[in-house]
């Protein structure tokens, strides 16, 4: 606690010069946002970062939208949709609708998307572990589409809020020309904004689309996304001007953010959710072999008061969860309760797995809070004889990210998750149990890889609970994972720019709106 106040105190002396210094000038045509991470690459399907995600609704449109309060999805790129059979789903398209390149948006283009550049093997898209459900797209006519899939599949609607048709004819012109690395530094979508310019490491520059469809939006002309991973330099920006909304700022900034006469704090608790995953398989070479160990995985648990952390470390601005799934997921299972803080405990299961002396413990880490959560937890671990090192990455998630999918990440993986905005278990159990479709799978298990995939394949939501809730108990009772929270979605934002942060971790900029 006393360092997080320290913290707090020299953030502050370092702003005070920015706030004697009186607020920037409204920026009512431009609006700049500071993300913390870094967009690696425009090829959409080529990630699984969240920051590609919130860029993604600026350039495209998904084919459903979500309310920001409630998640509730409600039409957008496709104005209806209805069950042909439990393997087919027809969708209809808002006719008119044109990319900035001026070709229209048609059912070829959903067909392309999905066929050519998700699940297409040679595109080795990271994304297609959410999509192995379909088996094809078939065009009936411009506007009409039917997903056909496999077996039965829940989620069918609850996908196409994260589907951003991409333009066939462009994009084939470009790949032809340029090759498929093109794509990684352009952009080309039918969205509220129309993409100009993207620095790698340093931001992307966005004009207003003049012909969008969503007639009076957006209401400014330009928008610039930088990437400024330090929190303390985001925090520095939103209050001299600089940028107009920070994303996660850290709990102890908040106070610094409500105080500065500039800015406002907006925090709304959302899906994502804050987890160790443990090596159990040993898949990565530099695992220590303990991890095998399930007594030892427990012990980890007993080792470390996640409430302390929470309260103390994170100021209470996180929701502790001992289960490996949104408590705001279909069949979350609230009533499971972990392993509770008992160091005598994790010093006895130590001993009896024969690690009465430790061992060593890589924590790959990819955001600021959480390396504020992993330092704390260090301690605690050390208090048992473990010895925690954290491998900073922060604002680095898509190079941890693809060490993490070729099985580089020895030890404890540290990753949240936000299920892609999809409200249900598969959104994140199949990306680390599910074989052979996850790409980081690090525990292999036959009944939780079965469950998932029976769940997967049903419309019986009765049955999809009682498998989940399996999975769930069966992942404790293995310690596979240490859930620590979910968290709040927090952002620093100008006083005189007003938008919406929804519940599914997604800022509305583009209806967003400057006051006087």
């Amino acid at each position: 606690m006393k360092k997080g106040r320290i913290c707090g105190f020299l953030i502050g002396l370092t702003l005070v010069a920015l706030l004697i210094a009186g607020p920037a000038e409204a920026r009512k045509d431009h609006l700049v946002i500071g993300l913390e991470d870094v967009v690696s690459t425009m090829n959409y399907y080529q990630t699984t970062a969240r920051v590609a995600l919130i860029c993604a609704y600026m350039m495209w449109d998904p084919l459903v939208e979500r309310e920001a309060s409630t998640g509730k999805i409600k039409p957008h790129l496709v104005t209806s949709w209805k069950i042909i059979n439990d393997t087919t789903w027809e969708f209809k398209l808002r006719p008119g609708v044109k990319f900035h390149s001026g070709n229209p948006l048609n059912a070829e283009s959903v067909r392309y998307t999905l066929e050519e550049r998700i699940l297409d093997p040679a595109q080795k898209s990271p994304t297609a572990v959410g999509w192995k459900w379909v088996k094809k797209v078939e065009v009936v006519d411009d506007l009409t589409f039917r997903v056909i899939t496999h077996n039965p599949y829940p989620l069918t609607l609850e996908r196409m809020n994260v589907l951003f048709p991409f333009d066939p004819k462009w994009t084939k012109e470009m790949v032809a020309k340029n090759g498929e690395a093109y794509l990684a530094r352009n952009a080309m979508g039918t969205g509220p904004f129309k993409f100009v310019k993207f620095i790698e490491g340093d931001r992307i520059e966005l004009v207003k689309n003049e012909h969008y469809w969503k007639e009076g939006w957006p209401k400014f002309s330009k928008m610039t996304i930088r990437f400024i991973p330090e929190s303390v330099t985001r925090l520095s920006e939103l209050i001299s001007g600089g940028i107009d909304d920070a994303q996660n700022i850290l709990p102890d900034q908040a106070n610094t953010v409500n105080q500065s006469g500039k800015a406002r704090m907006t925090e709304v608790p959302i899906l994502r959710l804050y987890f160790w995953q443990f090596d159990g398989d040993g898949r990565a070479p530099g695992t220590p072999p303990a991890l095998k160990d399930v007594r030892v995985r427990r012990a980890i648990w007993h080792a470390i008061d996640r409430e302390a952390i929470i309260k103390n470390i994170l100021g209470g601005h996180a929701d502790l969860v001992n289960i490996p799934v949104s408590p705001k997921q279909f069949a979350a299972d609230t009533t499971i309760k972990g392993y509770n803080y008992d160091p005598e405990k994790a010093k006895a299961l130590l001993k009896e797995a024969g690690y009465e002396k430790g061992f060593t413990l890589n924590l790959w880490t990819i955001a600021a809070m959480y390396k504020q959560t992993n330092e704390a937890a260090v301690g605690y671990l050390e208090k048992v004889g473990i010895k925690g090192v954290i491998k900073d990455y922060v604002g680095r998630y898509g190079e941890v990210s693809k060490l993490c999918q070729t099985g580089k990440t020895e030890g404890v993986y540290t990753v949240s998750w936000g299920s892609y905005n999809i409200f249900d278990p598969d959104a994140i159990l199949a990306e680390f149990f599910m074989t052979p479709e996850g790409p980081y799978v690090y525990n292999n298990d036959k009944e939780v890889n079965a469950w998932l995939h029976e769940a997967r394949q049903t419309l019986d939501q009765k049955k999809r609970k009682e498998l989940y809730e399996k999975a769930q108990k069966r992942i404790v009772d293995q310690a596979y994972w240490l859930p620590f929270y979910t968290e709040r979605a927090m952002h620093g934002t100008s006083k005189n720019f007003q938008y919406e942060l929804g519940v599914d971790q997604v800022p509305r900029y583009q209806y967003g709106v400057w006051k006087e």
